[in-house]
């Protein structure tokens, strides 16, 4: 018997949900808000019976809304069952000084994230793995996650539809964020912004070292042993192209591929388009002590821009484009138009915007959605958001009223496509659904990123996945006409961040530092990497064996010595977690 909130609490202007997880025949009716100094009363409800979740078996649900408390102050969530009174943890009803803290706890993160010290200095006279010659000056970026500190713009490049956008994406966010406080009008953000810029102009920095001498840029920095010393175990990488050694001593198809210097540098897919819209962001935002100028950031991304718009095919796996190749090119020159206001790169976004449209499946008039490859459906463990913001990007700067139309109704259309999604079997936390094309060729529907894509052995926790689809769906809310549309939304938003924040099965905020229950990274019965105040972990999985059924692994066990996939902090979630936060401009 467990009453699951936010940890941190809610807002006043958010929707404000509660969960009773508890067992078949607890009879919970009526609830109470209850201010906990005074003791009183102050708002009633009747919890909404939802039932037991797929093969989850972790009991039965029900829903308490209390949205219309917007008065500031801390309060517990009371309900009275067959088995007697349940009473909530405390938590704060405030006014936007959750959005605050958690911006200013994800902006540390990447500050502590930093490549400083023995690994800056490896990183001034860095070689390259493999047989390509010469070394190269590359300090600085984030690291990767807790248990790695390599630097990487993407990786998974074998999947062909699975690359996540790592360090570019971190850069341009902070570059977003901070556009997005200023917007705000809150004067309590004045700080805030200068730090967004701050680490925003870090990461274009370092972009700005990776661009290689073809105008591209070099796809990660590597380590060979978590336990080596840092002289000699650091690399320039490549990625083989239809297999990978992240998980084996050697590649599948070592001993078949030809490495060329297109494997150690990025498509648009595997990192450039993000790293050519943080330099062009980068370029419209003075901030002093930095590495380059303006003028060399827009520079470095109109030439990544030329070589990659014209030989894309070059750099990826398969030899073609898909629609993570269109979003990120589209955010790349979408950028390109805000800073030079040139024709040209209006005329490649509203391409890149055509391409993307035409790749969504629709559902009625209403509904649609997105297919990465022909008879493939787009799915992502990270940016599942991605597209949808890319099209609302374009829409802010196209100067035809119809186009413009066209691509925000488009992001509408999937965002509803997203709702319908989640509607379609119980679902107490409002967890986003999707639809994948399994081995045997049937389209099936899941909650958490599948074990068998392309990109296995790798699968992990969603929390990226969840803060994207949230930053989507507020950013359609701000725009829609439809009022219910528009609440909808906005609900589905925000029981994103109370997920991450708590308000899930097994009670844990996965921001380590702050709520209850925050889970510890193992390796191989060691906790040498600790995780780190601010940051964000990989989060719930499927079940090792169960598809439908749900794990959160905090101890080790017989079959997991390395609880990476769940608890293993990693950028992309903190970085979309901060602009979904961002994104409420409060």
């Amino acid at each position: 018997m467990k009453i699951l909130t936010n940890h941190l609490g809610y807002e006043t202007a958010d929707y404000k949900k509660a969960v009773y997880q508890g067992k078949e025949g607890d009879g919970a009716e009526r609830f109470s808000l209850v201010d906990e100094s005074s003791g009183e009363t102050v708002f009633s409800g009747t919890a909404l019976y939802a039932g037991p979740v797929g093969r989850w078996n972790t009991g039965s649900y029900w829903t308490m809304d209390f949205s219309p408390v917007q008065k500031p102050g801390t309060y517990v969530v009371e309900l009275e069952t067959n088995r007697g009174k349940v009473r909530s943890f405390p938590f704060e009803i405030a006014v936007c000084q959750h959005s605050m803290r958690m911006l200013n706890a994800v902006t540390y993160y990447f500050k502590a994230q930093r490549s400083t010290g023995e690994w800056l200095e490896e990183d001034r006279c860095l070689p390259f793995y493999g047989e390509r010659e010469g070394v190269w000056d590359v300090h600085g970026g984030w690291f990767d996650a807790t248990g790695d500190c390599g630097i990487r713009m993407s990786h998974l490049s074998h999947s062909t539809t699975h690359n996540p956008q790592q360090l570019g994406w971190s850069a341009y966010v902070f570059l977003q964020a901070a556009d997005l406080l200023m917007k705000s009008g809150n004067k309590n953000y004045s700080i805030l912004e200068r730090r967004m810029l701050d680490e925003g102009t870090f990461g274009a920095d370092f972009i700005m070292r990776m661009q290689a001498p073809s105008g591209s840029f070099f796809t990660a920095i590597l380590r060979s042993d978590s336990f080596g010393c840092v002289h000699g175990n650091r690399g320039i990488g490549f990625e083989y192209h239809h297999s990978s050694n992240q998980f084996s001593e050697k590649a599948e198809t070592a001993d078949e591929e030809t490495i060329g210097d297109e494997n150690y540098e990025v498509s648009f897919r595997s990192g450039g388009g993000m790293c050519i819209a943080a330099l062009a962001a980068a370029s419209r935002h003075y901030y002093p002590g930095t590495d380059f100028t303006q003028g060399q950031y827009i520079a470095a991304a109109k030439r990544a821009w030329d070589t990659l718009y014209h030989n894309n095919e070059r750099y990826t796996n398969d030899g073609q484009w898909n629609l993570i190749d269109e979003y990120c090119a589209l955010f790349a020159a979408t950028e390109l138009y805000k800073a030079t206001r040139e024709y040209a790169y209006l005329v490649r976004a509203e391409e890149m915007a055509g391409r993307i449209m035409n790749r969504m499946l629709p559902l009625g008039d209403a509904l649609a959605w997105f297919e990465v490859l022909p008879g493939e459906p787009f799915y992502s463990a990270t940016d599942e958001g991605m597209p949808v913001l890319a099209l609302l990007a374009f829409a802010e700067i196209e100067p035809d009223a119809r186009e413009k139309v066209r691509a925000e109704a488009s992001a509408e259309k999937a965002m509803r496509w997203c709702l319908h999604m989640a509607s379609q079997c119980v679902n107490p936390f409002g967890y986003p659904r999707y639809q994948h094309r399994d081995a045997d060729g049937r389209i099936v529907n899941r909650f958490f990123y599948c074990h068998e894509s392309s990109a296995k052995p790798w699968w992990q926790g969603d929390n990226a996945r969840l803060a994207s689809l949230s930053s989507a769906a507020r950013a359609v809310a701000e725009r829609t006409s439809d009022r219910q549309l528009q609440e909808d939304l906005l609900r589905f938003a925000q029981d994103q961040l109370n997920w991450i924040m708590g308000c899930n099965p097994f009670d844990a905020c996965m921001i380590e530092g702050y709520g209850r229950n925050n889970i510890q990274y193992f390796f191989k019965g060691r906790y040498d990497f600790m995780n780190c105040p601010g940051g964000i972990c990989n989060g719930i999985t499927s079940a090792l064996h169960d598809e439908e059924g749900i794990a959160f692994i905090r101890k080790p066990t017989d079959e997991i010595d390395d609880n990476w996939r769940w608890a293993e902090q990693w950028i992309p979630h903190a970085s979309w977690f901060l602009l979904a936060n961002a994104l409420k401009k409060r």
